[in-house]
């Protein structure tokens, strides 16, 4: 049997073995005993090691599935602390982030080890005759979290999934959601920077997931999702052959169908999203983030009043970022700016920190078409230094362009928009019909690019 990679870390005097569930100084040598739900909150620091870990999300991780009294954070972060020899006056490991939670600040080493592997993959775990196992209850509720697009709903999940995996280490499915939480943390909620962390666990976790099956369906699929990010360059080519080898495997995963129709419709072959969304749905009707995709489709069709009704089936708290974003941009093709305005207002309001840049972008495009070009440009401004290195900054490109073209600077509309279709927004067929973009139609440097995007979106084609 092949061996498999252990989880292991180490930090300043320190090294902790998840995998064998051990903790040791390294100078002098010593073994170090902690209770089992200080080990757990330790673990669940360490990996996400610079990044804040809210309260709620420690209590997930330790006790899931229990209602205890917020104190016993506060004694396992002291347990912890005393084993590492942290002192109040000078933290070096774990920093308190007030009213919040806690951050672990030393810098984390991940330790690369082999183990004999002692059986094959283990299956997910399943309910026996006396009721559902702890470590399944935590995987099934850690898959639908997966399936959120809002922070909430991810952090949960990966403190879900790390505690199944702890309880359950063989298994492999638990390993692909994990991956698949670890990405969306990094890839929509954190700047390229901060995210390094939630890549390398993502990376990780995928790569435990195939070694234990590399046949898993689920594991390719996490690897689609890996794949197309900004981190990796968005290479559409890899990620659509990864979730293309997902259905092979298992052609009734309704998210599969959903995240391969998000690859094509960013290419522009919003008939293939539409297809394949359209599939996902009916696999699973409760796919709310699926619904939410018919939308954007017809959107990107410019059949603005179709998406507008598909919109409104769908609740914002899913992703309120992606779902007013896409509402707020529809009013604005509409010429409905005041509903427009209240969208961007509302949502401003409750999240100053707009990841990416994403509302104030749409702000900067409503006030060029309004005439209004020294607030635009410094919206504009305000969306750059907002989303410069996000994820999902492509969208808060392509409607800087937009602006940018209301303003008729047609030289950096084009190169905004090059700079959308560069990091991975080439969708030729939503640009060629864009009303947004007509001011540019007659424009050399637009009818060049737009040529080559046209090539491009052939290529696809064939791809597909």
């Amino acid at each position: 049997m092949s061996d498999r990679h252990a989880e292991a870390y180490a930090f300043g005097d320190f090294q902790l073995d998840v995998s064998e569930r051990t903790l040791e100084r390294r100078q002098p040598p010593e073994r170090i005993v902690i209770p089992e739900k200080a080990f757990r909150a330790l673990v669940h620091l360490v990996r996400n090691s610079g990044a804040l870990v809210t309260r709620e999300a420690i209590l997930a991780a330790v006790w899931p599935g229990v209602i205890v009294e917020d104190g016993n954070i506060g004694k396992v972060i002291h347990i912890i602390r005393s084993a590492l020899g942290d002192r109040s006056d000078e933290w070096r490991y774990i920093e308190t982030v007030a009213k919040h939670g806690y951050r672990f600040i030393a810098e984390v080493t991940r330790i690369e080890k082999m183990v004999a592997a002692g059986s094959s993959a283990a299956p997910v775990p399943k309910a026996g005759a006396a009721g559902r196992s702890s470590a399944y209850d935590l995987y099934i509720r850690g898959k639908v979290k997966a399936g959120g697009e809002n922070i909430t709903d991810t952090n949960e999940a990966i403190a879900l999934l790390e505690a199944a995996v702890g309880l359950h280490p063989a298994c492999a499915g638990a390993y692909v959601q994990l991956a698949w939480a670890y990405n969306t943390r990094s890839f929509k909620f954190t700047s390229q920077a901060d995210g390094r962390h939630f890549r390398e666990n993502a990376d990780v976790a995928l790569a435990k997931a195939l070694d234990l099956d590399p046949n898993l369906a689920e594991a390719h699929f996490a690897r689609g999702l890996i794949l197309w990010t900004k981190a990796k360059g968005f290479p559409h080519e890899q990620a659509i052959r990864s979730f293309k080898k997902a259905l092979d495997l298992e052609p009734g995963a309704d998210e599969t169908h959903h995240q391969l129709s998000m690859v094509y419709s960013h290419v522009g072959l919003l008939e293939k999203a539409l297809s394949h969304v359209d599939r996902a749905i009916a696999l699973n009707p409760n796919n709310t983030m699926a619904r939410f995709r018919v939308g954007v489709y017809a959107a990107w069709q410019c059949r603005f009043e179709d998406a507008l009704a598909d919109l409104k089936t769908v609740p914002s708290e899913v992703s309120p970022l992606l779902v007013e974003r896409v509402r707020a941009e529809v009013y604005v093709q509409l010429g409905r700016l005041d509903k427009a305005g209240a969208i961007i207002d509302a949502f401003l309001a409750r999240h100053p920190e707009d990841e990416g840049g994403s509302l104030t972008g749409v702000r900067a495009l409503m006030l060029a078409k309004t005439g209004e070009g020294r607030e635009a440009r410094r919206m504009i401004a305000r969306a750059i230094e907002l989303g410069a290195g996000f994820g999902h900054f492509h969208h808060t490109a392509y409607n800087i362009a937009a602006a940018k073209a209301a303003l008729h600077e047609p030289g950096e509309a084009v190169d905004w928009i090059e700079a959308a279709a560069d990091d991975g927004f080439p969708c030729y067929s939503y640009f060629e019909r864009d009303p947004s973009l007509d001011p540019l139609r007659r424009y050399p440097r637009f009818i060049g690019l737009m040529s080559l995007l046209h090539k491009q979106w052939k290529h696809f084609m064939q791809v597909a």
